[in-house]
Parts: C-alpha cells; structure tokens; sequence
C-alpha cells in the first residue's frame, strides 16, 4: 500500500470515528462499531490505531480540536475589530460545525481514559474553545466597551450557549440557527434588563 493509500485509508478511519465518537461517546462506541461502519474488519483499524480505541479516540480528539482551534481563529481575523462582530463569527463557525458534547466529554469521555491522556484533551480544548472567547472579552474590557466580571466563566457559558443551538429542532423554534444565535449574542451582550 502506498502512503497516500494509507494517509487516505487512516483518515477516513478518524471521519468515520469522529462521527460516531461526537454522537455516541466514547464508552458507547465500540472499535466494532467503528469497523461495521465502515464495512472493515476490526483488525485493519487496528493497523491503523494499534493501542485500540483510546489511541483513535484521542486522535479524532486531537483532530477536532485542531480544526475548531484553526476555524475560530480564522472567523476571529476575518470578523475585523468589533468584539460583537468576533462573538458572532465565532458563534456561525461554530453552528457550522458537529457540536461538541463538552458536558459529555467532561463528565464521561474522559474519566474513562488515561488520566495524562484526559488532561491533554481537556488542555486542548480549552486553547481551541475557551481561550478564544476569553481573549475577545478581555479585549472588549480593556478597551472599555464592556465589562466582564469573569472572563473564564462568561467564555464558558458562551461556548455552551452556541452550542446548545444544535439540539433546537425547527418545528420548535422556525428561526435559522444564525438568527437564533444573533439573538443569544445580542441579549447576552446588551442584557434583558429594560433600560
């Protein structure tokens, strides 16, 4: 096999995981469900990802989370200098993207694998998510526009905010996700309270 064979053949292993790893999770998802998925058998993944599933989980991990690190980025410099602007391209970036269960992640992914391992991810995600959202609400305070009593939290609740959005099904609400989170950013940026 050449290396693009195998380069093609490993990455099609980590989209078809990653699919069933974001919706499932990790305890629920089984190497075997993996190899069903993709009409293989057990032991070519395991030529791909020998230490088995934690190893693939862990690349899939590392993986997403490049990419939404990578992704945000990218919508941060392209939304300019308005802090509102940058919470709301962040926030369609996000929308366009398989969410992240990171209740899930946090409360059962990774208990479940090697604690080190679990630290990385959890070190990861934080750079990718978090830190993001936090370095624009620190530059919103420092310039004056905003005031931000804690800045990890409100990063928090932003991320968890946006991504709430994609369990909203439209017979429940006939807004497009964009609108939806156009109102969350705005509301949460202004507040309910009348003025």
């Amino acid at each position: 096999m050449s290396t693009k064979t195998i380069n093609e053949s490993r990455e099609r292993v980590l989209d078809a995981a990653e699919g069933l790893f974001m919706e499932g999770g990790y305890a629920a998802i089984k190497i075997k469900h993996i190899a069903q998925h993709l009409k293989m058998k057990e032991s070519s993944l395991y030529y791909h990802f020998p230490k088995g599933k934690q190893q693939l989980y862990v690349a899939v991990m590392r993986r997403n989370l490049q990419r939404h690190q990578t992704g945000i980025e990218q919508a941060i410099r392209e939304a300019g200098d308005d802090w509102a602007e940058q919470l709301r391209a962040v926030a369609y970036w996000l929308i366009s993207q398989p969410p992240i269960d990171v209740m899930r992640m946090n409360k059962a992914d990774l208990p479940a694998i090697e604690p080190d391992v679990a630290e990385e991810i959890t070190e990861s995600a934080y750079r990718a998510l978090n830190l993001q959202i936090r370095q624009i609400l620190d530059r919103a305070e420092a310039s004056g526009e905003a005031i931000v009593p804690d800045n990890e939290l409100l990063a928090g609740v932003f991320i968890s905010m946006i991504s709430t959005l994609d369990i909203i099904k439209p017979e429940w609400n006939e807004k497009t996700k964009h609108e939806m989170a156009d109102i969350l950013i705005q509301t949460w940026i202004n507040g309910l309270r009348r003025r």
